[in-house]
């Protein structure tokens, strides 16, 4: 046990304790070496005043702080056996293993034990855990020795296995507990501060060499959290459970690798994490998972994304029977991958805006730093409703902003269904896409029509996929329209109820709707909405005619699963032709309900 050391300064000075975990590298407090850039050390009866450098600090900086840890790096190896660190379940055992160990120990360097350091039984178990960071420790009354100043970076170990489980932090130094309270780091903490730790621990998810190997090729890349939760919810888009916010692509891969199951959930991560880090991952494949590694199938994710993903916040509104109340929940997705959810809440006809807009608060931060646009998912009856009016009250904003600064759509809730009206409209949807056209029909407001001549009209003409009502369409024209098919609709918000519909103007505009959006890509619709929308506001662009102004934009393919499917525009958006079945976006996957075998 050779790997026990004090830490000093220059000048001789006992500062505490440290541990040796390899060669050269030894770990200890960060308050121990603060404001020290070198330090001595010595491992009594083995070397004296050994020259080294403080190589990192975590984020300590004073008493009470979290990452209460710092590297030190000696000048030249040793010829000393480093610690051995125990299993990271020694202290919180699964099912049919043995109990934490009855005692623990620690040699530190108190007062008058500076030269040889001294010895203090302790005692802990994983309940003990403070503030998500300490394991509190306790020594019994019935030990001479307590816990004081020079225990700070001591090694914490099981005296039968002579395995490391964390380092002493503090104590209390005062009072009728002096000595005999104080606090560790465990292994768990120290390594989410220094990950380097996880070189050296015994992790059963991969061998020695190639975890080594694999950590250091991501060392130093840094991605933003949410593009790391969306990496591992791509790679397992079935996986319902809450993702930690990842503080680095090694922890991301720490996290499948010790909570997820299957055999190739590396191999579903690496080549995910690799093309959002820009990390060539396919020679560590090709040499650490020869067999199962197919170089050409995953050759091609590095090109596979070429644009940002996009997002969308989608609220789903299901109209209950007794006494005219509402189911409302939301889903939240990026680029095809749930990354939240929330309800249903029950709620009734006239708080569905005041809670629509407190749950769009909740959920935005999910599609922060995205393309991401808003979809209502309702029955008939609220498709008029003007929620490009309402309101996105984003926490820690100013003021609040109108939800037209992002596209807003309108789908149906019975195409969440397998109709045969959702299989139409997937027909439709098809149809339009491949066509790469949106190209709508103008729908005057004093045609003679109603439900059976309206359906009639649309069902012989399989090619007709978009519609342009000139004002609110009325309610036989809407449903025959659902009943169709029909994937895309467009219309002002205005009643008619004029026998000669002067007032409603529908050539005026007609006309500019069709301008607007005929030629467009209809996945790239409701982008154009949006800036529809925005143009009617502005003084300098719009006008009292604008086309702009109370536009809802129906936009709904099929998708037949039990969550709304969230618009992968970007991805629909860039591919020239080509059919693709469904709400615009192609190779998405719902959440199921239940997850997947292999994914943990």
């Amino acid at each position: 046990m050779h790997w026990r050391a004090r830490i000093g300064t220059v000048d001789g000075v006992p500062r505490g304790a440290g541990v040796l975990v390899d060669r050269a590298r030894l770990i200890t407090c960060a308050h121990v070496v603060d404001g020290l850039a070198e330090v001595f050390v010595t491992l009594p009866g083995i070397a004296e005043a050994l020259p080294a450098a403080v190589a990192w600090t975590g984020g300590w900086r004073r008493e009470g702080d979290r990452g209460d840890l710092a590297v030190v790096e000696l000048g030249e190896p040793l010829a000393v056996a480093p610690c051995a660190f125990a299993p990271l379940d020694l202290l919180r055992p699964r099912e049919g293993k043995r109990a934490s160990p009855a005692e623990l120990r620690a040699l530190g360097f108190p007062f008058g034990h500076e030269k040889d350091g001294t010895h203090v039984t302790l005692r802990t178990s994983a309940d003990r855990l403070l503030g998500q960071e300490w394991l509190e420790i306790d020594v019994e009354q019935a030990h001479l020795r307590r816990l004081g100043e020079g225990f700070s970076g001591a090694a914490v170990y099981d005296p039968g296995t002579h395995l490391v489980v964390g380092i002493v932090t503090d104590a209390v130094l005062g009072g009728d507990q002096e000595g005999y309270i104080g606090r560790m780091l465990p292994l768990d903490t120290i390594r989410g501060h220094w990950e380097g730790l996880d070189d050296f621990l015994p992790l059963d998810w991969l061998p020695d060499a190639p975890r080594r190997e694999l950590r250091a090729l991501f060392d130093g890349v840094r991605l933003d959290p949410g593009t790391l939760e969306l990496t591992v919810r791509r790679a397992f888009p079935t996986f319902r459970r809450p993702l930690p916010a990842f503080r680095s692509p090694w922890h991301a891969i720490r996290y499948v690798g010790e909570e997820l199951t299957g055999e190739e959930r590396l191999l579903k991560m690496l080549p995910e994490l690799g093309a959002a880090a820009r990390v060539p991952v396919g020679p560590w494949l090709r040499r650490w998972m020869p067999d199962r590694y197919d170089g050409e199938a995953h050759a091609a994710f590095p090109s596979r994304r070429p644009s940002p993903p996009t997002g969308s916040v989608v609220f789903r509104a299901q109209s209950m029977t007794r006494a005219g109340g509402i189911d409302l929940s939301v889903s939240t997705v990026v680029d095809g991958v749930p990354v939240g959810r929330a309800g249903p809440v029950r709620i009734r006809r006239q708080q569905l805006r005041a809670k629509t807009e407190a749950l769009l608060a909740e959920q935005i931060g999910g599609v922060h730093g995205f393309d991401w646009m808003l979809e209502f998912v309702v029955p008939e009856r609220l498709m008029s409703e003007p929620f490009e009016e309402w309101q996105i009250r984003e926490p820690g904003a100013a003021r609040p902003r109108p939800m037209r600064t992002v596209p807003v759509v309108v789908r149906h809730l019975d195409r969440m269904e397998p109709l045969l009206a959702s299989y139409l409209a997937g027909r439709r949807w098809a149809t339009v896409r491949a066509r790469g056209r949106t190209r709508p029909e103008r729908v005057e407001c004093g045609l003679p029509y109603g439900y059976e001549e309206f359906h009639d009209w649309l069902d012989a003409d399989e090619q007709l996929c978009a519609l342009a009502y000139a004002a609110t369409p009325a309610p036989e024209w809407l449903s025959a329209a659902l009943d169709t098919g029909v994937p895309i609709m467009l219309w002002r918000r205005r009643d008619c109820g004029q026998a000669n519909h002067a007032h409603c103007a529908p050539d005026t505009f007609l006309d500019r709707i069709t301008a607007a959006v005929a030629e467009l890509d209809p996945a790239r619709l409701p982008f154009a909405v949006m800036r529809l929308r925005k143009e009617a506001r502005s003084p300098n662009k719009g006008d009292a005619e604008h086309c702009g102004h109370r536009l809802t934009l129906f936009w709904d393919g099929a998708e037949n699963k039990p969550d709304p499917p969230l618009s992968a525009v970007h991805e629909a958006g860039a591919s020239e032709g080509g059919a693709t079945s469904g709400g615009g976006a192609s190779g998405r996957t719902g959440m199921g309900p239940t997850e997947s075998a292999g994914s943990g």
